[in-house]
């Protein structure tokens, strides 16, 4: 089970802050150390105010740089640096490395993003001839952080779906069990980043191309899609920006800034503090395991010069064809589950223009409606209207209509006893 603590964070100047330590861009991750527990500070602070015999841990792929606003510098060329404050200055290693315990400031020696890590144990559902992938970083003495898990196709440079917990709340201590699925894989073998490597399409290559698609003839328009990652969380997408091009997808445009954001602000509802959802306490700051990927191939409509209808295909995007998506769906588990509320299902939304709205009720039995912190919502209103894009909600035995969806995560176990884990504030 996990639980939920508020808290604030109170770095309070006046007679017991003795350490002023600045923080600019790029800005460390800083993590807090709370008797047992730890605390993943958010990239939100700008100013630490440390007491007398207080740390504060730092964590920079790319290294350590202070720099003294009298000109003086210091890179510490190590991923991590716990800094002690003193009443004679701030240490590091029992080295003192700053006298005067003001005008200090902590950036990245460089820009990061989060590294790539490769499981010895794959996500349930990723075939043996794809790789699970992690995004995350390792602390010393600590859990390995984890942000996203991918099933990855590398032969064929496709993503088939990606993993992760929504989402630890806002100003508050989430503490981490290991009932989610991310927590039973490990950050076992680095990677480093594939774009060196292998190429992917790009936006501007994208956008290039689309217009050229004269095989596909008068009944495709270009102008309807656009080329963007499978993540659309506006906090996701800054976390993971160095893997953009790796998870990006052809969306439908009014699908992807309609009712798939609706269903995302949803969701983002249900998992905060509070909930956000009216006056269902049942779900409120609720936790979900989601798992989002893509399935099948969209087809043009049969034409009058066709008598059979055509899949979206668009060629010539770097080295090979860039499928249009018949479906982007998502698999959601609650965490802590409700008898009155369905607790696992599939949110599948058609990302096709000529997606046929007559023909859903043979995909599956939709049921938006049975689920209240879907259905009070502006996606419970909107998920049907064709214009914001089409999206139902499927239970877990009505899925035979949507290809390449993986098997579902075995059950796992019940939480045990708490331990020290990371813990993260947003």
């Amino acid at each position: 089970m996990l639980r939920t603590f508020s808290i604030w964070l109170l770095f309070v100047a006046g007679a017991l802050a003795v350490c002023d330590l600045n923080l600019l861009e790029p800005k460390p991750i800083v993590m807090k150390r709370f008797g047992s527990k730890t605390a993943i500070v958010k990239r939100a602070l700008t100013n630490l105010q440390m007491s007398t015999n207080e740390t504060v841990t730092f964590h920079c792929p790319t290294g350590i740089s202070i720099n003294r606003n009298t000109g003086q510098s210091l890179k510490i060329n190590a991923a991590t640096a716990e800094l002690l404050c003193t009443d004679d200055g701030v240490y590091l290693d029992d080295r003192q490395i700053i006298q005067q315990r003001s005008g200090t400031f902590i950036s990245c020696s460089a820009d990061f993003s989060q590294t790539l890590y490769e499981s010895n144990h794959s996500l349930t559902g990723c075939d043996a001839d794809a790789m699970t992938l992690l995004v995350g970083y390792r602390l010393p003495a600590l859990p390995d952080v984890k942000l996203l898990g991918m099933c990855y196709d590398l032969g064929a440079s496709r993503l088939r779906f990606v993993s992760f917990l929504a989402y630890a709340p806002r100003n508050a201590l989430l503490e981490m069990h290991t009932d989610h699925e991310l927590a039973a894989l490990q950050l076992d073998s680095y990677i480093g980043s594939l774009s060196k490597y292998f190429r992917f399409p790009t936006k501007s290559e994208f956008q290039t191309q689309v217009d050229r698609q004269k095989r596909l003839g008068e009944l495709f328009d270009g102008k309807l899609f656009e080329y963007e990652s499978l993540l659309q969380d506006t906090q996701q997408i800054q976390e993971l920006n160095g893997y953009t091009d790796m998870l990006s997808i052809v969306w439908l445009r009014a699908l992807r800034s309609g009712n798939w954001l609706h269903w995302l602000n949803a969701l983002r509802a249900a998992a905060s503090s509070g909930g956000g959802i009216g006056d269902d306490e049942d779900v409120a700051g609720s936790r979900f395991d989601v798992r989002v990927g893509v399935s099948g191939v969209a087809t043009l409509p049969v034409a009058h010069s066709c008598n059979a209808s055509r899949p979206l295909l668009l060629e010539k995007i770097g080295d090979s064809t860039l499928p249009v998506p018949a479906q982007i769906w998502a698999h959601v588990r609650a965490l802590q589950p409700s008898a009155t509320v369905p607790n696992e299902f599939v949110v599948v939304a058609h990302n096709s223009p000529y997606f046929n709205v007559l023909e859903l009720s043979s995909f599956c039995e939709d049921i938006c409606a049975e689920i209240p912190w879907l259905s009070n919502t502006l996606f419970g209103q909107l998920h049907l209207v064709p214009s914001y894009g089409v999206v139902n909600c499927c239970r877990m035995d009505q899925l035979q209509k949507l290809s390449d969806f993986p098997l579902a995560p075995a059950a796992l176990p019940a939480p045990t006893a708490a331990v020290s884990t990371p813990i993260s504030l947003i």
